[in-house]
């Protein structure tokens, strides 16, 4: 049976005022990171005798920010495809449409290259030339395997990114279930791929940093923190559609608390992973892998670092226990916007002490202007596209399920 839905719901178009907002949110980004360059938040540096322009690392915080909540997109895209779920099916179009700003994100992690002898030590022949441990490493952690490395896994990350919204937006019109049946395929593929491929960017970008330091949980503790961002960001989209008029009861309450469910669950996700990784740390007690916390404990970073538990975790968690919290969009949103802040917080506090000893107020606020930044053309992105196809897959044939969701 044919679905009707109504046009004037999924037909977006991007107003003059939202737009001239995220414009300057950019503006915004590119003037922190201006006054990073020219000193506002010149800590003392880690390493004596180097050179640590604290633009680069809010750069640096910016843009693994955004990467972590494009690719969290794909990776909802993908889950829905693979499990078969009805109820996300009028949220996959913002998915899908966050898998379209990978080449934009891809092309701002090659500027990266530009500031990794100011962000990372083993880009130092004079380092590593004196260094058994950056020797050993260098295999890895050279500038040519960093720059094929943002080029491959952008050009993987497009195609799937790609795919998932062609095959979507083609349903739309032929109504052909075979694209349904594609995209739980290439589900199969981007989860397995994405597992990998977002475990060595992170080490590469952020736990290089300190590049005598490693943990094999890095990764998935990585991803936790992004897909609890990824998803605030789906509320927050979700909330500013509907107050726009657009989606209606097309995604209602019900598909809102699951997502409050989901994102509780990623709270407690990214609290065990978190947890973990410290405990296992501090019960071995080994000195090249404790350092990491210890340059966290000291300077003023101490403050930051007793924080995060409480502002990431315990505050959305209590928050998001209460049923009705999670099926109130107006008070949902809230909670997503903190988590967004948090999750700023939490990557500027893996970056920054890498290369300064002491805690900055000035570089954590030019950090702060640059995820503003980011988001802004992000946000600017998605919105454009969206425009380009209903807001919701209106060919997938999953779709009467979803309209008739409940708890």
């Amino acid at each position: 049976m044919e679905v009707k839905v109504e046009q004037n719901l999924i037909n977006f178009k991007l107003d003059s005022k939202t737009r001239n907002a995220l414009v300057g949110m950019i503006l915004v980004g590119l003037a922190s990171i201006g006054l990073a360059a020219f000193g506002l938040g010149h800590p003392e540096l880690r390493h004596e005798g180097g050179h640590s322009n604290p633009a680069w690392s809010a750069y640096l915080v910016g843009v693994f920010f955004i990467l972590g909540i494009t690719l969290a997109g794909i990776f909802f895209t993908s889950l829905a495809h693979i499990t078969g779920a009805h109820w996300p099916v009028t949220l996959r179009r913002i998915s899908e449409t966050y898998g379209l700003f990978v080449p934009v994100a891809a092309v701002l992690l090659l500027v990266l290259i530009f500031g990794a002898h100011d962000l990372y030590e083993w880009t130092h022949a004079e380092a590593v030339e004196a260094d058994k441990l950056l020797k050993h490493k260098k295999p890895l952690l050279n500038i040519g395997f960093f720059s094929v490395m943002i080029v491959v896994l952008g050009v993987a990350w497009s195609g799937f990114g790609y795919l998932f919204y062609k095959k979507s937006v083609a349903q739309d019109g032929d109504k052909d279930v075979a694209h349904t049946q594609f995209n739980a395929k290439l589900a199969g593929g981007y989860i397995i791929f994405f597992a990998l491929s977002f475990s060595l960017v992170s080490i590469m970008l952020v736990m290089s940093l300190t590049p005598h330091w490693f943990s094999t949980m890095f990764g998935v503790y990585c991803f936790a923190g992004a897909y609890q961002a990824g998803l605030s960001s789906f509320i927050i989209m979700a909330y500013y559609l509907k107050k726009k008029g657009f989606l209606g009861n097309l995604v209602n309450e019900n598909h809102i608390h699951d997502l409050g469910k989901f994102l509780l669950g990623f709270t407690v996700f990214w609290a065990y992973v978190g947890f973990s990784q410290f405990m296992l740390i501090w019960y071995a007690s080994i000195p090249e892998e404790t350092f990491f916390y210890e340059q966290r404990l000291t300077g003023g970073w101490e403050y930051l670092t007793l924080a995060l538990p409480a502002i990431k975790f315990a505050v959305p968690f209590l928050l998001l226990l209460n049923r009705p919290n999670k099926r109130d969009i107006d008070f949902l949103v809230k909670v997503a916007l903190w988590v967004v802040f948090t999750q700023a917080t939490e990557i500027f506090w893996l970056v920054y002490p890498a290369n300064f000893v002491d805690f900055s107020f000035g570089g954590y606020l030019v950090s702060l202007g640059a995820v503003v930044g980011t988001i802004g053309l992000f946000g600017l992105v998605v919105l454009k596209r969206l425009e380009k196809a209903p807001l919701i897959p209106v060919g997938d044939p999953r779709l009467e399920d979803a309209l008739h969701h409940h708890q």
